[in-house]
């Protein structure tokens, strides 16, 4: 059965700003639009993996959606008009939006704490597949563990893959994402887990040996 693929409409997260034209150089707060509706469809996922977290030949092919619903989903999830954000719970009131920033040749994923009271925060940002060092493995798996009334522990664990950084990661990681993955549905999951650890886990003799 199709889903249906609908974001909310346009809203702002005060503080998380963009500048427009025509001179660009004056910054006003960003529109966004609630996209919390699109993560239970599996093609968010086979997205999601593909892009933000540069596994796009693992994850093809892992989750059966059909082409054209594939490429409708894509086509709302990377518009440049209309940027998708979703929301994960954080203690209390506190939120962290994953912002699909569409801008023109400046494509990226910021991920924007929202804190009441308080202009929100840019904590980190994905550009391409480039990944920064945003949490720790300890503290992903702990952030990830905290209710959310929306979000699954894997799909919130998924979401804030990105911000980890490359970073010595513990025995078990491989089987924690395999567990993420089925959580949202994923085939091939044994394949996708092991990209992810390859591309995330960096370890300092690593580092040594590709100087020698």
């Amino acid at each position: 059965m199709t889903m249906s693929l609908m974001i909310g409409p346009a809203f702002t997260i005060p503080g998380y700003t963009t500048v427009g034209p025509p001179d660009f150089e004056i910054e006003y707060d960003a529109p966004v639009h609630d996209a919390g509706s699109l993560v239970g469809h599996p093609g968010f996922w086979w997205y999601y993996l593909s892009g933000p977290l540069g596994v796009e030949r693992e994850s093809e092919g892992a989750f059966p959606v059909p082409t054209e619903e594939y490429d409708a989903l894509c086509a709302l999830l990377s518009d440049p008009e209309r940027w998708p954000a979703v929301a994960v719970r954080l203690d209390g009131d506190v939120r962290l939006w994953v912002v699909f920033r569409n801008f023109e040749e400046d494509e990226g994923l910021d991920f924007v704490e929202q804190r009441p009271g308080q202009p929100a925060e840019r904590v980190a940002s994905v550009e391409g597949h480039g990944f920064p060092s945003g949490l720790s493995w300890a503290e992903l798996l702990a952030v990830a563990a905290l209710p959310d009334d929306r979000l699954t522990r894997a799909q919130r664990l998924l979401l804030m893959l990105p911000m980890l950084g490359p970073q010595p990661l513990p025995d078990d990681a491989d089987a924690v994402l395999r567990d993420a993955l089925a959580g949202v549905g994923a085939g091939n999951r044994s394949t996708i887990a092991a990209a992810l650890v390859d591309t995330l886990d960096w370890r300092p003799e690593q580092e040594t040996a590709r100087r020698s």
